[in-house]
């Protein structure tokens, strides 16, 4: 008589103990199988919610600045060696460790526009990363295509302008296609057109004011992809130009 058929003879003299122990067991593997899922349920709500404050990384041109003061009064800063953030350098955070916990990249350029007597601040934005980076705009319009912009609500109150109206930027032919309803912040003040016609308008091509970045830094600390971007756009080999990358964290 070997071991296995003393243990199977064993429990069947002691069948109420052996499904007790079963059910012990059962009652186990659920209760962490029941815990592990909603770890993970909570992390993605987390996560998902997260998502919901925008861009944590901000990547700005790196400036050199000296105070100044004269005959004790103080005149300020002034910047010099200022650098630019050339748009085709932005393939480089696709090659970075962690460039899968990118939510969404949004590049960004900044300029003053004439619209009659009026000088705007102009915004050049991706609008397909703006609907992460930037979940609380509603637009009343449509988001604009090739020659269309979208006004802030004040923007709009101080032109007097409404969606479909026609005017010239810098000369230039350009239609209303939305009104971003007010937000509390800058954006109200703002022409903001797709990327590509803002850097026409405003003689910046493939150049960039800033790039907003939504990070996912559940599971990779946004201190180690700010490194990691450093790492990738600060060192430009030959011409010594590089960005200031700032980190706002929500994570």
């Amino acid at each position: 008589m070997n071991l296995k058929i003393i243990v199977l003879r064993n429990l069947m003299r002691r069948k109420g103990k052996a499904a007790f122990v079963l059910a012990g067991l059962v009652l186990g593997v659920s209760t962490v199988v029941g815990i592990i899922s909603y770890v993970e349920a909570m992390t993605n709500d987390i996560n998902h919610k997260l998502e919901k404050y925008g861009a944590n990384i901000l990547i700005v041109p790196k400036t050199e600045n000296l105070n100044l003061t004269y005959g004790g009064i103080s005149l300020g800063g002034v910047s010099f060696e200022m650098e630019e953030i050339r748009e085709k350098d932005l393939e480089r955070v696709q090659t970075i460790k962690n460039s899968r916990n990118i939510a969404a990249l949004g590049p960004l350029v900044l300029g003053v526009a004439s619209v009659d007597s009026h000088k705007v601040l102009m915004a050049g934005v991706d609008f397909k990363s703006a609907g992460i980076l930037k979940p609380w705009w509603n637009v009343q319009g449509v988001l604009p295509s090739e020659d269309g912009v979208i006004l802030g609500a004040e923007a709009a109150r101080v032109l007097n302008m409404e969606i479909g109206n026609r005017f010239k930027v810098n000369h230039k032919d350009l239609v209303v296609s939305g009104i971003l309803q007010a937000t509390g912040s800058q954006d109200d003040q703002l022409l903001i057109a797709p990327l590509p016609v803002a850097q026409r308008e405003l003689g910046k091509p493939g150049r960039l004011s800033m790039v907003e970045i939504a990070a996912l830094c559940h599971d990779c600390p946004v201190d180690d992809m700010v490194a990691q971007l450093q790492q990738a756009l600060f060192v430009h080999v030959g011409q010594g130009r590089g960005a200031d990358i700032e980190a706002q964290v929500y994570c």
